[in-house]
């Protein structure tokens, strides 16, 4: 008799590790899942960026070119009013230019920081995930 209560105590015992196991498995499958949505963004995060970096280098190519006009043409026969008056519509382009570059750099920042918050996420839900699954697999491990 005290090895049949023994033997149903075992099978109790491997029915709870095994709702465990499930139950922590679960958790584990939910967390990669948020781990993998949070690659997603994160890898669409590092594409913008990269996109970004180009778009700034077009444009700071773009206002060197707008800052060089009136240093590249001749004031031979390009002189007076007019030459001043186009000097300073050049400059002020070259002032807005540089304003709307320092906007993209801010926009720069904001997708820096937010990669870098991305990334701390990544590492904690990496954890996370490692951890449900460790506790499944040492549940599973108490049956046998």
């Amino acid at each position: 008799m005290a090895k049949d209560d023994a033997e149903k105590k075992r099978q109790e015992k491997n029915a709870q590790s095994r709702q465990e196991s499930t139950k922590w498995q679960r958790i584990g499958n939910e967390r990669k899942a948020n781990y993998d949505k949070n690659q997603k963004k994160l890898e669409r995060l590092k594409e913008a960026k990269t996109k970004l970096n180009k778009s700034v280098k077009s444009f700071s190519q773009f206002e060197d070119q707008v800052m060089q006009y009136p240093t590249k043409l001749s004031t031979g026969q390009f002189k007076g009013t007019l030459r001043d008056k186009f000097d300073e519509k050049a400059k002020k382009m070259g002032t807005t230019l540089h304003s709307e570059e320092n906007a993209y750099q801010q926009n720069m920042a904001k997708l820096d920081a937010e990669i870098a918050k991305k990334e701390l996420e990544q590492g904690d839900l990496f954890s996370a995930v490692e951890s449900a699954f460790d506790m499944a697999k040492n549940f599973l491990a108490s049956i046998f």
